[in-house]
This record gives C-alpha cells, sequence and structure tokens, in this order.
C-alpha cells in the first residue's frame, strides 16, 4: 500500500508536483497518464526516493519513505526504469543476481532465486545472454525480473510499453495481471492507450503535476470526462 499526501516536488525553482495525493493499493494496477511532462515520471521516481519532496509525505506500507534506508526502500519497492538500466557487460542472470548480491545474498542462493524468476517470467532461457543480444521485450522482462528479485512489494514501471511491439505489450499486460492477482501492489505511467485499455484497473489523469480526475473501473469510465476523453484521442 502506498499513500501520497498533498506531495510537492520543486526542482530548479519550478514546482514539478504540486499538492498531490493518491494511493496505490495491493492487488490493483494504479496507472497515471496525462500528456508529456504532466509528473508522471516525478512522481514515481519520488516514490522510490529517486527526487527530493519539498513538502508532503509518503507512506509506505505504513512506514515514511523517509525513514526507510537506500536498501531498505530498494526490498520494499522494485523500479523498472524506461529504458531498463541493464547492466550491458552482465548477463540475464547476472543482472538479475547482481541486486541480491549487495543485500548479502549468497551465491548459491541468489541464483537459485534469479532462475525461479526468470522462469516464471518466461525467459529462462536466455539466462546466459547479455542484453544487446535481445529484443526490447525481452529486455524488459529481464528488468521486470531484476526488479522482483528482492520479492518487493510494490512494482513501479515507468512508460513500460515504450519500446515494446503489440505482441510483447500484451504479453506485459499478462504479466501484469498475474503479479496483481498474486497481492503485488502496481503502479505505473503510460501514454499508450492500446495498452492502457487491455490493464485498466485504477487510473489517475495528471495535469500539470495535480492529479485532476481519478476512475476506478473501466465500468466508470463514462463518469470520468478527462480520462475518457484522452484514451479517446490517442
Amino acid at each position: 500500500m502506498v499513500t501520497v499526501d498533498k506531495l510537492v516536488v520543486e526542482l530548479s525553482d519550478q514546482t514539478l508536483l504540486q499538492e498531490l495525493s493518491c494511493t496505490l493499493v495491493p492487488g490493483r494496477i494504479t496507472a497515471f497518464i496525462g500528456k508529456s511532462g504532466a509528473g508522471k515520471t516525478t512522481l514515481l521516481k519520488a516514490l522510490v526516493g529517486l527526487m527530493p519532496i519539498t513538502r508532503g509525505t509518503i507512506i509506505i506500507n505504513n512506514k515514511s519513505l523517509h525513514s526507510l534506508s537506500p536498501r531498505q526502500r530498494s526490498e520494499e519497492i522494485g523500479f523498472v526504469f524506461q529504458d531498463f538500466n541493464l547492466f550491458p557487460h552482465l548477463s540475464v542472470l547476472q543482472n538479475c543476481i547482481d541486486p541480491l548480491i549487495h543485500h548479502a545474498v549468497n551465491y548459491e542462493t541468489a541464483r537459485e532465486r534469479a532462475h525461479h524468476i526468470l522462469r516464471e517470467l518466461g525467459i529462462d532461457h536466455l539466462a546466459d545472454k547479455y542484453p544487446a543480444s535481445i529484443s526490447g521485450g525481452q529486455q524488459q522482462r529481464v528488468a521486470i525480473a531484476r526488479a522482483l528479485c528482492l520479492n518487493p512489494k510494490i512494482l513501479l514501471l515507468d512508460e513500460p510499453t515504450a519500446s515494446l511491439d503489440p505482441l510483447n505489450t500484451d504479453i506485459l499486460a499478462g504479466i501484469l495481471h498475474k503479479l496483481a492477482a498474486q497481492g503485488l501492489t502496481i503502479g505505473l505511467s503510460s501514454q499508450d492507450m492500446n495498452f492502457m485499455y487491455k490493464i485498466f484497473d485504477r487510473v489517475y489523469y495528471i495535469e500539470s503535476g495535480s492529479i485532476d480526475e481519478y476512475c476506478d473501473g473501466i465500468n466508470n469510465l463514462s463518469q470520468s470526462p478527462l480520462i475518457n476523453s484522452f484514451l479517446s484521442h490517442r
């Protein structure tokens, strides 16, 4: 569970988020949509401590984000960057093992854990490949696998379909639905409206750093004119 209350983020005399409040709940996919530069990525980065907070609070599973060390944050929240940020000099398996080793997990346990997650995502056969030799969709799944290796309760993804073709977008939607069904709290930013219709669950519309509208479930879409209009014109 993530609770954001009256969050303000200012950077270089510019207000990026202003009095923003929202929640991300277990077992649900919470999406943040809006125009480019609206504040979606800023919000996700703030949730993992990658963006300085001017005012407001972020509560992560009943604990203040400020009270968590960087290590504790990484154990609570997995983050998948838009460009994946895989280490090019490490194999798929090594990319997944790396965060576990940094958390003092012994190598054999880390290796078994990484293989298990890769199997769950259908990419264990890529374990010895390097990022440059696999497709964008496969790199996406590796990045998700790496984020899941520390067994976080929350998974955040920034524009996860930006470099995916329709087939891999469908695969990603299936993975996220499966993870949500297992109780994971999932939050993501997206401008891919075809993808949004595949995973539509809880949606916040962000404009100029503020939440302008919220919709809970696609059956309520008609009651959310801003979200409905944004989805219809993409």
